[in-house]
């Protein structure tokens, strides 16, 4: 049997041209696909889902395949009527085999090709090939896998073929199976817990304040009187209990990053409740419960015992805000003994 030649087209021209051009050399036979020769299968073999009754899709010769864009599916080839193609388990792409014969290439009609260019479009034309069916035919083949139609997609564009029997599936534009893409995982806008997560010190300018220490979620920093500071990680904490829920340790991570911060100053200290605390310049560092808001300094002040940290670990300079328990005996907005 005669050998089914392709003409080579400079890469660039194919680029420029969006088009593939497969010239037969017989009516039957093996054939080409990007220099490689395929051979076919005479067998009827299994399919799914064909009724000799059914009409066929038009089985006009197809001159081009386009890419269209499927609510569900993302990308998917058409032919040049808009019709969805399809791809069947039971076929072969290595080498390029039917297996869709008599009856099932009624309800599944193969998509052909004669003589003349086809061209695609938005498809890598390399991928393109062609098969010799049993009965004569020439029937197009994407990634090696032969390409049909479906009778019972009434309109361009219809995809009632997909999963029918578990072996049918749209083409993608690579010529696998086309898939609903996963639905992308929601953002999460939650801050970082106190106790969890990667921990970034960095410097922002505050208009009362000047220069102070935040964490990664823009969240306030701050320092308490009552701590004990110490060098070398000798710190000593003394919110504890209900106070460390009122201010919550900064707790320390592995791979922490310091922005605009001397890094020698950044240590960590042992808390007696068994956690460990960066400090800043012997200081330990805490949020406020009642700074709602990245940014907020509601804690600047209060009890006259709170203060929000600049990059040397001292109090940040300005006024004290007129936040709960400013000025008052409580040192954590609730409680005593602070």
């Amino acid at each position: 049997m005669n050998e089914i030649q392709r003409w080579a087209i400079p890469a660039c021209a194919v680029v420029a041209a969006g088009a593939i051009f497969v010239v037969y050399g017989g009516s039957s036979g093996n054939a080409s696909s990007a220099g490689a020769k395929t051979r076919i299968s005479n067998t009827p073999g299994g399919y799914a889902n064909a009724d000799p009754t059914e009409s066929a899709a038009p089985a006009s010769n197809t001159k081009s395949l386009d890419v269209a864009n499927d609510g569900k599916l993302g990308k998917i080839v058409v032919d040049d009527q808009g019709r969805t193609l399809y791809r069947f388990d039971k076929d072969t792409a290595k080498p390029s085999t039917t297996n869709c014969v008599d009856a099932c290439a009624t309800a599944w009609p193969p998509v052909m090709a004669d003589d003349k260019s086809v061209s695609v479009k938005g498809i890598d034309s390399t991928l393109l090939g062609t098969l010799a069916r049993p009965d004569g035919t020439v029937q197009l083949t994407l990634s090696g896998w032969p390409l049909y139609r479906y009778a019972k997609d009434a309109n361009p564009g219809d995809t009632n073929g997909q999963g029918v029997g578990g072996t049918w599936f749209v083409s993608s534009p690579t010529g696998k199976k086309a898939a609903a893409a996963a639905p992308a995982a929601a953002p999460t806008t939650a801050a970082p817990s106190a106790a969890t997560g990667k921990v970034l010190l960095r410097v922002v300018n505050n208009a009362k304040l000047g220069k102070i220490v935040v964490d990664g979620s823009g969240r306030v920093l701050y320092r308490f009187d009552k701590d004990i500071p110490k060098p070398a990680g000798k710190a000593i904490s003394n919110c504890l209990g209900a106070c460390a829920v009122t201010w919550p340790p900064v707790l320390w991570t592995k791979g922490f990053k310091v922005v605009g911060i001397d890094r020698a100053l950044v240590t960590n200290i042992m808390r007696k409740d068994g956690k460990c605390q960066i400090a800043l310049n012997g200081w330990p560092l805490y949020r406020y419960a009642k700074d709602p808001n990245p940014g907020d300094t509601n804690g600047q002040g209060v009890g006259g015992i709170w203060f929000v940290s600049n990059p040397l670990g001292k109090k940040a300079l300005g006024s004290s805000s007129s936040g709960s328990g400013s000025g008052s005996g409580s040192g954590y907005g609730g409680g005593s003994g602070y």
